[in-house]
């Protein structure tokens, strides 16, 4: 089942962002910052968080954070995706990409746009997003730092 973020949800989050391994420290908190401002306000507009919680345990198995890109009249950003690495390859982030995916349609949502890291162990993270429909856009060399490129992929919805 996919449902609005709750409060209850947040040190399963954390839990999780850590879980994965692929995340640093500063990665973590900028993310359970972003958590924090969905749940400290409920009028804000900038984030959209959705978790996945399994039908049979109620167990947050995974989330979803995106927002509308700035200054643009329809192009959205992919912030995080976060699956529990227990349950990996199970579809658990497809199905959050498909409800993102419908959600910004009935917003009148044109296009999702997703940064990650060029890194080796983010091999996993660009095939899923090329598996589910994305194209890269753009690969910026030594992005994050020496080694670490940037990947911007894209989806016309």
């Amino acid at each position: 089942m996919i449902r609005k973020l709750l409060k209850s949800d947040r040190e399963e989050l954390r839990r999780i962002l850590t879980d994965t391994h692929h995340f640093n420290e500063e990665e973590i908190k900028i993310a359970v910052e972003l958590i924090d401002i969905y749940l400290r306000d409920e009028n804000q507009k900038d984030y959209i968080i959705y978790v996945y919680e399994s039908n049979d345990s109620k167990t947050v198995e995974g989330y979803i954070c995106y927002g509308k890109r700035p200054l643009t009249e329809w192009t959205y950003d992919l912030y995080w995706i976060a699956v529990d690495p227990s349950i990996h390859g199970k579809g658990v982030g497809s199905a959050m990409v498909k409800h993102m995916e419908k959600d910004l349609k009935s917003q009148s949502g044109k296009i999702v746009l997703i940064e990650t890291s060029g890194k080796t162990e983010y091999e996993n993270e660009r095939r899923f997003y090329t598996k589910n429909g994305y194209e890269v856009q753009t690969i910026i060399k030594d992005f994050y730092r020496s080694g670490d490129d940037l990947y911007v992929y894209r989806k016309y919805l």
